[in-house]
């Protein structure tokens, strides 16, 4: 891994965890001492950071993380539909009973576990099992872009609107249908579950929004 993408990675995550709030800027001087490197893998760095959505160029004051914002998280709820909902229809006829039981023991370990980071972590890889055998790379690649853009909103809805237990029922609902090999009826479901969880977390940020 080049130095930008390690610096793009921590940063990403430092992001992702609210370590580094919406709005914050993100000054190169201090991220290059911090990493020990020069200003040209920082730049490279911002750049990844700006094409996943994760922070913006503010004129004339560099570049900044971007903010929570109720009308983005539900354009990018509406994309994940669209590819994700298609990629569970492609993938169910050609998964096996190999991918079933990592599925099943994703959830299991995602029961399990309190730790949000590690929580999101099994709930993108729940996800990735589910769609492993569509084999489109290519659709892949937009999912996990949509993903890190997501992943702090998806922290709301896990650490402070307790949506672990409804998430998890409907991920085993989900399975139960992969089981079945009933593709269409896996790719409404997983279209389902999108939109409760998106609807959920704009609903929040509306209310934060207005002082609620």
């Amino acid at each position: 891994m080049t130095a930008p993408q390690l610096i793009a990675r921590a940063l990403r995550e430092a992001i992702i965890c609210g370590e580094i709030l919406p709005g914050a800027p993100l000054r190169q001087d201090r991220i290059a001492v911090q990493f020990g490197v020069s200003h040209i893998p920082v730049r490279e760095a911002l750049k990844e950071l700006v094409a996943d959505g994760l922070a913006v160029f503010v004129k004339n004051h560099g570049v900044a993380v971007s903010e929570l914002s109720a009308d983005v998280a539900w354009e990018l709820t509406e994309y994940r539909c669209l590819l994700e909902g298609q990629m569970a229809r492609w993938a169910v006829p050609s998964m096996t009973n190999q991918d079933i039981v990592e599925a099943k023991d994703i959830l299991d370990r995602l029961d399990r576990e309190t730790g949000i980071a590690e929580i999101l972590k099994l709930n993108t890889a729940f996800h990735a099992a589910i769609f492993r055998a569509a084999n489109r790379p290519f659709f892949l690649k937009s999912i996990e872009a949509i993903r890190t853009n997501l992943s702090r909103y998806w922290r709301l809805a896990w650490e402070e609107l307790g949506h672990k237990p409804r998430s998890q029922r409907e991920h085993r609902k989900i399975l139960a249908l992969c089981r079945k090999k009933d593709a269409d009826a896996v790719g409404r479901e997983m279209e389902g579950h999108i939109r409760e969880t998106g609807s959920l977390i704009v609903s929040y940020l509306k209310r934060k929004s207005q002082g609620g």
